[in-house]
């Protein structure tokens, strides 16, 4: 009880991560500062930590090369991509649209992979399809662009999700291969933000927090929680109670910002979290 109690504390935390991005947006800081900022915070606690624990720092040539790739394009882009989206659409949106990435992993996973298709993946895949439409429905015309950027965080992070399986960075430590990836990102949106001056100086005491929070509660404990509990209690069941992360973004971003709870945010946010528990009840099936 305790374990699953820990993983479901885990899930909540992370579940705030896109209420303080939205606390962040007023102070207009670019969606490449938020990326930047979080992963350096991150970079700095990780590293602490895992010196501390004495852990190893040694990586392979190629555990980089794919790691930087997949860096930018899971972590780096798919954090732009949803700061970008709450520009436009609530918190609680966001992430149940965000929440539909396990059906681009099915479908890439099957086309790329040959991975069998089973009656409960296609209950997934159409579960998540009607939820997202049920979702994306309520959505007036100046909100699409949101839309539109929380549906390319499904293909994003759908992707990291899959190079973590099979890439040769995922037999790294992920307390390791996490540092390694937030570094690559703060630097490259570093870099970016030059670039495209877009950076700003961090000089206000509520966002330093806000930050430090996206950082450290959302980022390493909420992953540290999530990865104890996959050791205590199996992938499965620990990925069944990370359904409690969007259900607290759309609870909180309701409470918060006096966000709207329609009918189809009820049904659709239903459907994704369905979807999610259909796929991992097949992945186990397959096991």
């Amino acid at each position: 009880m305790f374990n699953i109690l820990l993983v479901i504390i885990g899930s909540i935390v992370y579940g705030f991560l896109p209420i303080f991005v939205k606390n962040i947006i007023p102070y207009n800081y670019s969606s490449i500062s938020i990326v930047f900022y979080r992963y350096l915070f991150t970079s700095i606690a990780l590293f602490i930590i895992i010196i501390i624990r004495k852990k190893s720092f040694k990586i392979n040539k190629k555990q980089f090369i794919e790691s930087f790739i997949f860096s930018v394009i899971g972590l780096g882009l798919t954090f732009y991509l949803l700061s970008q989206s709450l520009l436009y659409i609530s918190a609680g949106l966001m992430n149940m649209i965000h929440f539909g990435y396990p059906v681009v992993v099915l479908i890439l996973m099957t086309l790329i992979y040959k991975e069998k298709i089973n009656l409960l993946k296609i209950l997934s895949a159409l579960s998540s399809i009607i939820g997202i439409f049920l979702l994306t429905k309520i959505a007036a015309i100046e909100s699409f662009k949101g839309i539109i950027y929380a549906l390319l965080t499904t293909i994003t992070y759908g992707v990291y999700i899959i190079a973590n399986k099979k890439s040769s960075f995922a037999s790294l430590d992920t307390m390791v291969s996490l540092l390694y990836m937030s570094l690559i990102v703060s630097v490259v949106f570093f870099i970016a933000g030059i670039l495209t001056n877009s950076l700003q100086l961090l000089n206000n005491i509520f966002v330093f927090y806000n930050f430090i929070a996206i950082s450290i509660l959302c980022t390493i404990f909420s992953l540290g929680l999530l990865l104890y509990g996959v050791k205590q209690l199996g992938s499965s069941l620990a990925s069944i109670l990370n359904m409690f992360e969007p259900t607290t973004t759309v609870i909180v971003s309701a409470l918060i910002y006096d966000e709207k709870l329609t009918i189809n945010i009820i049904i659709g946010s239903i459907l994704i979290i369905l979807s999610t528990v259909f796929m991992i009840l097949s992945s186990n099936l397959n096991q």
